[in-house]
């Protein structure tokens, strides 16, 4: 018989497997559209069970082979989403997040960057910098005094580079439940130099949703940004000017940002900054 999962909360799709075990009625259609989201494989289904329609939703399923059975069973149980590594038995690993974080830093007189690595109930280090500068894409962050100056002569930032730490985006990850901490930690600014574009905003409203101070988290853009969206060769597709609206009320500066992009119907990433200064 299947054993009671561990969970707190019944799994329905495995409720339906110990009916079928039991010889009770099932909603069939349900449960394979289920089962077929999950991954199993039509020709796995055909090989496990025989099906009788009751009724509009009740069904008779007969299991033909017990083996093939239980790799449905198998498919249905709940996820261990206590680490990744026990999630991975599933086949499921990536739908649990990685057990830590990693944040890839620098400073304008490091030889090379480095890392800090976070966990959960670990001390978080204290910034050694007063401000951070996140920078989105590898490219520009691997040049990051050359991004810095263009952030002087275009941006109108006015920090000293010596206050600043570098800390590479990596996307998303920046934004990790993990990371939050150590950067509302800084005395000072949190500078984000991204793309101009639903990625970039998206970022930046997932740093501010996870704690970050607005009044302390800025979004760095040209001041001649318009000039340059105008030039700019990439057009935005309908998907992106939809998603624009998902981003939308986070701040004054952002919302400025959206109706630009959607005046001018194109984007800029931060890497056409070095070509085009």
């Amino acid at each position: 018989m299947i054993s009671k999962c561990v969970s707190d909360m019944a799994s329905e799709l495995m409720k339906s497997m110990a009916a079928i075990q039991g010889g009770r009625g099932v909603d069939w259609p349900s449960m394979r559209k289920r089962l077929l989201k999950l991954g199993v494989e039509e020709s796995l289904l055909r090989k496990a069970v025989e099906v009788t329609r009751y009724s509009e939703s009740v069904y008779h399923v007969t299991i033909i082979n017990k083996k093939n059975f239980d790799q449905l069973v198998k498919y249905a149980e709940p996820i261990d989403k206590s680490s990744r590594s026990k999630a991975s038995l599933s086949g499921k690993t990536h739908r649990t997040n990685v057990n830590g974080a990693l944040l890839v830093a620098s400073t304008s007189t490091s030889e090379t960057p480095y890392n800090y690595i976070f966990r959960d109930k670990e001390n978080y280090p204290i910034p050694f910098k007063k401000h951070a500068m996140i920078i989105e894409n590898l490219e520009c962050f691997l040049e990051l005094k050359a991004v810095y100056q263009f952030t002087i002569d275009k941006c109108g930032i006015t920090y000293p580079e010596n206050d600043i730490e570098f800390i590479w985006a990596a996307g998303n990850s920046i934004s990790n439940k993990l990371i939050i901490p150590y950067l509302k930690s800084f005395e000072g600014d949190v500078l984000c130099v991204l793309d101009v574009d639903f990625g970039g905003l998206k970022i930046y409203s997932n740093l501010i949703s996870g704690g970050l101070d607005i009044n302390k988290t800025k979004y760095i853009v040209p001041t001649d940004i318009e000039e340059r969206l105008n030039g700019s060769r990439i057009k935005l597709s309908t998907k992106e000017l939809e998603c624009l609206s998902r981003v939308y009320g986070v701040s004054t500066q952002t919302d400025n940002i959206i109706r630009t992009l959607r005046y001018y119907g194109k984007k800029l990433e931060q890497e056409s900054y070095r070509a085009i200064q």
